[in-house]
């Protein structure tokens, strides 16, 4: 993981540079900006902080730590936002920020697992499927930001804030 870390760096503080751009200019009307720039700033700094501890040679665990808690917040988020409907694609909406908040949480035991496996000679079962949890929620919250992009991106480009 060591030669991608550096990019990876890289994209976690230009989202945070984003993020914190979106947060003090408020550039969408209403509450979005809360709802849009909130999660996207904690997954800048957990992408640095993922960056910097395996620059560092450092426990990943405390990263996951703070994905953990991040994936409770954009759940919160994204049920609040279904709840008052803020968006005119309110499942759409509510599964990608679902999908996303369950694989902040599962990033926390992916990354025990990665911290404790060069000590263990054998994978339980049960790390195994945390592990294909954790992917599974990654590909479909990928999947699902993807489909909301490409849904979200025309519309905004043809009438900006």
């Amino acid at each position: 993981m060591r030669p991608g870390a550096f990019v990876l760096g890289i994209l976690g503080a230009i989202i945070v540079i984003m993020g914190i751009f979106g947060e003090m200019t408020w550039p969408l009307p209403g509450s979005y900006n809360i709802l849009f720039y909130d999660p996207y700033l904690l997954f800048g700094i957990i992408l640095v902080s993922v960056s910097s501890s395996i620059i560092l040679r450092q426990k990943l665990q405390f990263s996951g730590v703070l994905a953990l808690f991040s994936g409770l917040i954009a759940i919160y988020y994204g049920v609040n936002a279904y709840l008052d409907k803020m968006t005119s694609s309110p499942i759409a909406m509510l599964g990608l920020y679902l999908s996303l908040g369950l694989t902040g949480m599962f990033t926390f035991p992916a990354t025990l697992i990665y911290d404790l496996l060069p000590s263990r000679d054998k994978v339980s079962t049960f790390w195994t499927v945390i592990l294909i949890l954790f992917w599974v929620g990654l590909i479909i919250s990928s999947v699902l930001a993807a489909l909301t992009a490409i849904e979200a991106v025309p519309q905004h480009l043809l009438k900006p804030p």
